[in-house]
């Protein structure tokens, strides 16, 4: 049987010379690592103007790719995973034009488009890599009228050491800095997993009154069951705490959609269900008004698949509203 854990360095992996995590039992790497983000303190993340303004949208579907469609899909807005509009490994924005990227996606030139900073590690972490470069990309990035960014979700681990976590805050909170310096609205993603987390960027929230929106998911840790109810009442301290509107961006479980409304001005939901479902080429099926039933359906050709999509998309839109924002406003 284990013994108890002492500490955070009870984590450490025995073999610091070849470990990438940000601990003290690797001196050299610890002081470079402490170094590039100028401590963990959050209170010398350098001063923005905010370029964050109230959007009207409320549930905003994620598009992966064109899915063999041959016409742009119809909407008032959508979301893009960062990794796909970024090429980490050159260094640049994949499409030089606003035109090339709605091209690229099938989606309307239109709509208002939003970066989704969500992702595993291996897709969001080569951000932090390209250091001084990121600069020429969020240049890019702003040419394109990327309306907002949530900023990438830099992991927090459990069996890590302490220290490791501390360090991802805050590159979380420096990266989110960088996008307002080059005039691209971001959403601060105030990922936490202790009490503590959520009080240090309360603090931070409170005193920086160009934050205007964060965003947090509730996919991994903090979309099981048994942890919910605590992200949720960390989101409630930070809100609180803003002593000032708050808008927030939520991905995963839509469930706490209702609750966060008690203390948010805005519920900005991503969701991914209707695309993947048709990818997946399943169609939605009403039932009874109460849910949506997703049925197997063949399809050959692409006009079939753009049809399906803008289905699935109309009706898991109307499902998401009925269940989880007008529920709400009728109890308000």
């Amino acid at each position: 049987m284990r013994d108890s854990i002492w500490d955070c360095l009870d984590f450490c992996c025995g073999k610091p010379e070849e470990c990438t995590n940000v601990c003290v039992k690797n001196p050299a790497q610890y002081v470079d690592q402490l170094r590039e983000i100028l401590g963990f303190d959050l209170a010398n993340i350098p001063r923005v103007n905010g370029n964050y303004q109230p959007i009207e949208h409320e549930i905003i579907p994620l598009i992966y790719h064109q899915t063999g469609r041959d016409r742009p899909v119809s909407g008032s807005a959508f979301a893009l995973r960062f990794h796909d509009v970024v090429d980490f490994v050159r260094g640049e924005v994949r499409f030089a034009t606003r035109d090339l990227l709605c091209e690229a996606f099938k989606i309307d030139p239109s709509a208002d488009i939003m970066l989704s900073g969500v992702d595993h590690d291996e897709r969001i972490e080569p951000w932090w890599t390209l250091q001084n470069r990121r600069s020429h990309i969020l240049r890019q990035l702003r040419d394109l009228g990327i309306q907002l960014v949530t900023a990438p979700n830099f992991s927090l681990v459990l069996d890590k050491p302490r220290t490791d976590d501390l360090h991802a805050m805050k590159r979380i909170a420096i990266v989110w800095s960088e996008f307002e310096q080059h005039g691209i609205p971001c959403a601060l993603h105030v990922n936490s997993r202790t009490l503590k987390d959520f009080e240090r960027w309360a603090d931070f929230i409170q005193a920086r009154s160009e934050i205007g929106i964060i965003a947090y998911e509730f996919i991994t840790g903090a979309g099981k069951k048994a942890r919910r109810q605590f992200h949720i009442d960390g989101l409630r301290k930070i809100a609180q705490s803003a002593d000032r509107p708050l808008d927030i961006v939520v991905r995963g479980d839509p469930g706490v959609i209702v609750h966060l409304q008690n203390y948010f001005r805005k519920v900005i939901y991503i969701d991914t269900m209707a695309y993947m479902k048709t990818i997946k080429r399943q169609r939605a099926i009403r039932f009874q008004n109460s849910k949506l039933d997703w049925v197997a359906t063949k399809t050959t050709i692409p006009s079939e698949v753009d049809e399906m999509l803008r289905h699935n998309l109309s009706e898991q839109n109307l499902f998401l509203r009925g269940r989880f924002y007008e529920q709400y406003m009728a109890s308000a």
